[in-house]
């Protein structure tokens, strides 16, 4: 029995250790877009993005990553920064600052730019929100072992 108990705490302590997506979405862009999509928990300091342009094939993949994890166990709620990198399908790049809870890597906002310099404000929104936006899209990350590692 202690042997069984054990197993469920470490399977559960290995699915907290990972997330469920966390949905995005662009408050305001210089370039007059709506850009929603998601973020994957990969593990305690990365999570897999995947964004989509409103009423366009533009989709862009990256990764979030946190700037300076902490270990404090204290302090859950406090927020880090974190770097969030997107390459879109039509060339562009985006850069964008993030502040996550550090705990759950949601409740977020971020702020950055692409090479063309269009600003781009983002903040985490509901599934519910993510339903109303999607057009059909499907959020799928790549499998970890086919991931690059860092």
């Amino acid at each position: 029995m202690k042997k069984a108990l054990k197993l469920l705490f470490v399977l559960s302590l290995m699915v907290s250790a990972t997330g469920c997506n966390q949905y995005i979405r662009t408050q305001n862009t210089s370039d007059g877009h709506i850009y929603y999509g998601a973020y994957n928990r990969r593990d305690m300091i990365h999570a897999d993005v995947k964004l989509f342009q409103k009423g366009t094939k533009k989709e862009c993949d990256g990764v979030v990553f946190l700037n300076a994890p902490s270990r404090s166990i204290t302090l859950k709620n406090d927020r880090v920064s974190a770097k969030m990198k997107l390459g879109c399908n039509d060339g562009s790049l985006m850069d964008i600052d993030w502040q996550l809870r550090k705990n759950s890597f949601k409740d977020g906002f971020g702020e950055g730019k692409d090479q063309l310099n269009n600003v781009y404000k983002f903040t985490t929104m509901p599934k519910s929100e993510f339903n109303i936006l999607n057009e059909g899209h499907k959020i799928e990350f790549a499998k970890e072992d086919s991931l690059l590692k860092y």
